[in-house]
This record gives C-alpha cells, sequence and structure tokens, in this order.
C-alpha cells in the first residue's frame, strides 16, 4: 500500500507547502487533540486514503474500538473487519482475540522475516495481512478499569506489532492515564490544539503554537517540528459518504466482518447476525432447538434433544432465566406438543402461566410430595416405601422443576429418583429441565451431587468466572479455574450467558434469543 496523503505542511524553509504522508506499514500513529481539534476527522481521512490507496494484491483488515462514538459509518468499508463502541466489554475482547490471532498466523507465514520486507516483494505468494488497529479516545479507554487486562497486550502490540504486520493508531486528548509509557513506540506523532506542556511531553521539545483553527496542528517532519493542515475526508460527509460506500463496495475486496449484537437478539432479527443468514425456521429441524448465537463466531447454539435429556439453568435474578424456559419449551411445544408436561413450581408459581389447566397432557404441582405421588401412581417411580410400586409404560414426558425446595435435604429424594430416570431417558422419552437452581452453597450436599451426576448440559446467566469463585463451587461448573475464565470472557450484560455441554466438556458463551 503507497503512502497515504494525509495533509499539507509549512516547510519554512522552502517556503513551499509539501504533501504529508504517513505509511501506517512503517509506523505506529498517536494524535494529541482536545475536543473538536480534528482527532476523528484524521482517521476518517486515513481510513478513506487506505481505501483509495487500494491496489490489486493488497491484502488490509482494519479494526476500530470507537470510544469516540464517530467512526460508525465508516466501519461499513470492506477493509473494516470490525468497528466496535464500549457498550459492550466482549466486543473489546473479540477484537483483541482476533488481532493476536491474526498475527500467530502472520508470524508463521513470516518467519524470520520482517513484515515490511516481505509485504512489498513482487511476488505472486499471498501476502500476509497488514492490521491496523484504530483506538479512538485511547485516554478512555484506559481509565475504564474493565479493560485493565488489555493493557499489556497493548503494549505488546505497540511494541512488536510493526515487525509482525500491526500498526496501531490511537487518539488522545493528553499524555495523561498511563499513555506516556506506550509514547517511544510510536514513529508518528501529531498535535493539534493542545496546552503547551502536551506539545512538550508529545515531541520531547518545545514547539510554536499552530493557528487555533480545527484541522491546523504540530508534526515533526525530517526532524524539524512543523505545522500542519489535515485533509478533510470529504467536503461535505452528509452528502458524499453514501456514494463513496456504494463506491467501495464494488472492490474486488472484502474481510470477514466481526458482527456485533445490536440490541435484543430475536426470532425477527436472527438471520441477521448469524454467521450465514440462515434464520430460526431454517436451523429448528427433527429435535434441535435453538437457543442463541455463539458471541465469537455468531454460529447457533442449540439444544439436540436426541442427545441432551437433563439440563440445569443457574443464573443471576431478572438475568433471563424465565425467557431461556419460554425459549426450550417453545421449541418443544413446536415439535411435541402431544408430550406429557409436567411443572413442580413452589410458592413463588413463576411456571403457573406456563400450564394449561384444560390440557390433559399438563399436569401442574407446588409441592414435592405431590410430584413423588404423581411418579408412584403413573408407573415412572415408586416413592420411597411402596414396595407394591407396578413400572407401566409413559409417553414421552418433560419435567420442568422450578422448586427450591429440590436443592435442600428436603427434596433429595425426588432428585434421587430423577437421577435413576435420567439413565433411562433416552429409552423412556424423559426430559428434566431444573429452571431455577438455586445457589450451591446454601443446599444440600447429597441433594447438590444427584443433580450433578444427572445432567447433560447446563446454562449459566451470570458472569462465569465470579460465579464459579462464589456461588457455583459446587455446581457442574466447579472445577473450572476462575482466573483462566476471567482471562478468557469478558462479564455479561443484560442477556447474556453460558452454555456448558458436560458429556463433551464444551463451554461457549452466547447471545439468548429474548422472547
Amino acid at each position: 500500500m503507497k503512502p497515504l496523503e494525509m495533509g499539507i505542511y509549512d516547510d519554512l524553509d522552502t517556503q513551499t507547502q509539501p504533501l504529508l504522508n504517513v505509511d501506517t506499514l512503517k509506523d505506529n500513529i498517536i494524535v494529541f487533540g482536545g475536543h473538536m481539534t480534528g482527532k476523528t476527522t484524521f482517521l476518517k481521512t486515513l481510513i478513506l486514503r487506505m481505501h483509495h490507496n487500494f491496489q490489486w494484491g493488497d491484502n488490509e483488515e482494519i479494526y476500530i474500538i470507537d470510544f469516540g462514538g464517530n467512526l460508525s459509518e465508516y466501519g461499513k468499508m470492506p477493509m473494516v473487519s470490525a468497528c466496535f463502541d464500549n457498550s459492550n466489554e466482549e466486543d473489546i475482547r473479540r477484537v483483541f482475540k482476533t488481532v493476536e490471532n491474526r498475527l500467530e498466523h502472520n508470524k508463521k507465514m513470516l518467519k524470520s522475516s520482517q513484515f515490511y520486507e516481505v509485504y512489498n516483494e513482487d511476488s505472486d505468494i499471498e501476502k500476509p495481512v497488514h492490521i491496523t488497529l484504530i483506538v479512538d479516545n485511547i485516554s478512555s479507554f484506559l481509565a475504564d478499569e474493565r479493560n485493565e487486562m488489555y493493557h499489556e497486550t497493548l503494549m505488546n502490540f505497540c511494541r512488536d506489532g510493526l515487525s509482525k504486520g500491526l500498526s496501531v493508531i490511537f487518539t488522545a486528548s493528553d499524555t495523561g492515564n498511563g499513555i506516556g509509557r506506550f509514547m517511544s513506540s510510536f514513529g508518528k506523532r501529531f498535535a493539534f490544539d493542545v496546552p503547551m506542556e502536551v506539545y512538550i511531553d508529545v515531541f520531547g521539545m518545545k514547539v510554536d503554537e499552530p493557528i487555533k483553527k480545527p484541522g491546523r496542528g504540530v508534526a515533526v517532519v525530517d526532524g524539524k517540528p512543523r505545522e500542519f493542515h489535515t485533509f478533510m475526508p470529504f467536503m461535505n460527509e452528509k452528502e458524499e459518504l453514501g456514494p463513496f460506500l456504494d463506491y467501495v463496495s464494488t472492490l474486488d475486496y472484502s474481510t470477514n466482518k466481526l458482527k456485533a449484537f445490536n440490541g435484543d437478539l430475536t426470532y425477527d432479527n436472527f438471520g441477521e447476525f448469524s454467521s450465514d443468514g440462515r434464520g430460526i425456521e431454517e436451523l429448528e429441524q427433527d429435535e434441535i432447538a435453538v437457543v442463541g448465537l455463539d458471541y465469537y463466531d455468531h454460529e447457533p447454539v442449540v439444544i439436540n434433544f436426541h442427545d441432551i435429556h437433563s439440563i440445569a439453568i443457574y443464573g443471576k435474578k431478572k438475568f433471563g432465566k424465565s425467557n431461556l424456559l419460554y425459549v426450550l419449551l417453545g421449541a418443544m411445544w413446536r415439535k411435541h406438543p402431544y408430550y406429557r408436561y409436567v411443572f413442580l413450581d413452589d410458592g413463588r408459581r413463576q411456571l403457573e402461566n406456563l400450564h394449561v389447566p384444560d390440557n390433559d397432557n399438563q399436569f401442574y404441582f407446588t409441592k414435592v410430595e405431590q410430584l413423588v405421588d404423581f411418579l408412584d401412581s403413573n408407573g415412572y417411580h415408586g416413592k420411597p416405601g411402596n414396595r407394591s410400586f407396578q413400572e407401566k409404560e409413559t409417553p414421552p414426558t418433560v419435567f420442568v422443576l422450578q422448586s427450591k425446595m429440590l436443592f435442600q435435604s428436603v427434596g433429595k429424594n425426588v432428585l434421587s429418583i430423577f437421577s435413576k430416570l435420567t439413565a433411562v431417558a433416552e429409552e423412556k422419552g424423559l426430559y428434566f429441565i431444573y429452571s431455577d437452581v438455586r445457589k450451591s452453597g446454601s443446599g444440600d450436599r447429597e441433594a447438590e451431587s444427584f443433580l450433578n451426576n444427572s445432567l447433560s448440559a447446563a446454562f449459566l446467566l451470570d458472569s462465569i468466572a465470579e460465579f464459579v469463585a462464589d456461588k457455583g463451587s459446587r455446581s457442574v461448573f466447579g472445577e473450572m479455574d476462575p482466573k483462566e475464565l476471567k482471562n478468557e470472557y469478558a462479564r455479561c450484560e443484560l442477556g447474556d450467558g453460558y452454555f456448558y455441554d458436560i458429556e463433551s466438556d464444551e463451554l461457549k458463551k452466547l447471545k439468548f434469543i429474548r422472547v
């Protein structure tokens, strides 16, 4: 890619105004300035120039962390793989993980060579990808405690990235919030209207203040401070950006874009966010229930009722457990309306609105003893002490269990029964959904053991690292390492959670469908 023409500068020695060029393959770039001085305009022009300069064979991916909130439309350009704001921590995590994976791939391709040398060779061999990571308002990024885990990674990106094909571009208001420790990695520095002490911090010398006009600033060119003026991306952005997006969409180039969830995931918009664009109706076949989309690859997360017969739902209050239950039962009802449905509720009566009293295939109980009597009289399993119990042929049955008594000593008898029934669940067509598992620390250990040993899968609607370290030590998640989980996953937003396939030991973070 050719150097980018970003503006003009005043060359006092020759009394001319040459073009101000930057080469993102060679340098990291940092841009300082106050509010409305031209920092974001600089970024917009840079992104625009990268598309203007596109040549066949270029292999470029741009990742934008938009803490300024002004670059979303530029995120639609074909070289931009992601443009995320700070509303969802998991999106930031995805950018860092993707960039790390790209660098690892480049490292293998380059072997011991330097990226710049290989990228500019005239060769028919595919070039390693060049990655541009833009953080608009790095000051806010570093000040947010949620991002502390990325500081060291970001430092490594700045220090070592150029040799592997990564250029880092920051904007900042000043050199505070720890920005100073990154400065040595930035070969190109620009400053718009800032206090004199900031100019000195940026350039290590006293400079003449530029004309106080948006887009005017100072840069060091050939070792000397020069006043410059940034080109505007468009004369009229509102009128010209749309047609330009139409034009660049015709380029013979596109990247794999990281999609971001925009609000709730629903049945109606599911296809917009799924990796291949398929909707629910194309995916829910046979025994498949779609519950959401994986956060990283946007692949559907499904429950296959042919393989999974016993499910637990853990999570925070008002974090979506009831919604998930509706999704699971809705899929089952659509496929098997004539199955038998048995609800065990408690004093909260949160399952009552799921029960249809006039439906002969539905049964609703609020006491554990009532459920045990039902199992005994209908031939599922004899209640303790009933030596005359006769096993009977039973229809496929879905048990929905949301009673806090189950997870205390009084409920361990029925849990022991269900753990035995789970062993023959596939043969007899039995399904168990524990729809609100009480926090493990308050329950009976024997009851917890019965539950854990009978489960095929579990959902968690909570931040998993904190859950395992606190309430979940005796749950099916209890063997996981909280430190590793904290490094791997960001904290959950409302509507987020985890699916854990216990038998395959596979954990996925997902956005749940909202009904």
